[in-house]
């Protein structure tokens, strides 16, 4: 299986996950809270895109690290993930373009 994660990545996906359990799962679930932060920064994201924000990539980083810590939560590997959701991103693109 191909790596898109490296040791560093993880490293720290996994410690920035223990502390968010630690901080957002004291009075809920981490995986609900998690999502609320998803959607703050895709709210977020979505502001910064219209004023042309450079402030927008780091932004998105920060979607990255939220979602990664989301599939952390489910005891999913990332890279298993990444590997299926690039073949269903690529299979879906294919068929929308030869469809149109």
């Amino acid at each position: 299986m191909e790596k898109s994660f490296t040791e560093y990545l993880e490293k720290n996906i996994s410690e920035i996950h223990e502390l968010s359990a630690r901080y957002n799962g004291k009075d809920r679930k981490h995986a609900e809270v998690l999502l609320e932060l998803v959607k703050k920064h895709v709210k977020e994201l979505e502001e910064l895109y219209r004023e042309k924000d450079e402030h927008f990539s780091v932004e998105a980083g920060d979607l990255m690290v939220l979602c990664l810590e989301m599939i952390r939560e489910q005891g999913k590997d990332p890279d298993k993930v990444m590997n299926l959701c690039y073949g269903r991103y690529k299979n879906k693109l294919a068929k929308l373009i030869n469809n149109a």
